[in-house]
C-alpha cells in the first residue's frame, strides 16, 4: 500500500495559518471549554479522547462543548510535546501572552533570529497538532493547519 505523505509544506503560509488559529480561533475554543490560556501548560490535560454525550435536545451544544474541550486538549498536548525551544517560544506567547519583543529579549535573540525560530516553532506546532487531532479522533471536525506548496 502506497501512502501519499505530502511533506512539501509552505512554512511561511503554515506559520501564518497557525498564528491566526492561536490568536483568534483558540479563544472561542477556550471559552466553550471553560479553560484559560494558562491551562495550555497544564499536564492535567491528559490528551485522551472522551466520548461525547448524546441523546437530548441540547445535543449540538453539548457536542460543541465536547469538541472545544478536545481541541484545547490537543493544543495543550501539542505545545507540551514540542522541542524545548519551540515550547518556550509558543507557550510564552500564547499561554503567558508575553509580547514578542520580550520573548526575544529573554531568549537573547535578535529580531530576525526570533522571527525565523518562531516560524519554525509554528510549523512544528502544526505537525504536532495534526498528530493530536488524529489521536483524539477529531481530525474530520478540525481543519489541518498546514499549507502545502502545491495548494493554490
Amino acid at each position: 500500500m502506497q501512502t501519499d505523505l505530502n511533506l512539501d509544506i509552505d512554512c511561511l503560509k503554515t506559520a501564518r495559518k497557525v498564528t491566526n488559529f492561536l490568536d483568534k480561533k483558540l479563544d472561542r475554543y477556550l471559552a466553550l471549554s471553560g479553560k484559560q490560556r494558562f491551562d495550555l501548560k497544564s499536564p492535567g490535560m491528559d490528551g485522551m479522547p472522551k466520548a461525547p454525550s448524546h441523546g437530548n435536545g441540547s445535543e449540538n451544544r453539548m457536542l460543541n462543548i465536547w469538541l472545544a474541550e478536545e481541541v484545547v486538549d490537543c493544543v495543550g498536548c501539542a505545545m507540551r510535546n514540542m522541542t524545548k525551544e519551540s515550547q518556550r517560544i509558543l507557550l510564552s506567547r500564547y499561554s503567558d501572552q508575553m509580547m514578542v519583543y520580550k520573548i526575544a529579549q529573554e531568549l537573547n535573540y535578535s529580531a530576525s533570529t526570533y522571527t525565523r525560530r518562531q516560524e519554525k516553532a509554528l510549523c512544528e506546532f502544526a505537525d504536532r497538532f495534526e498528530f493530536q487531532i488524529i489521536r483524539h479522533g477529531i481530525h474530520t471536525e478540525v481543519a489541518d493547519l498546514h499549507v502545502y506548496k502545491n495548494e493554490h
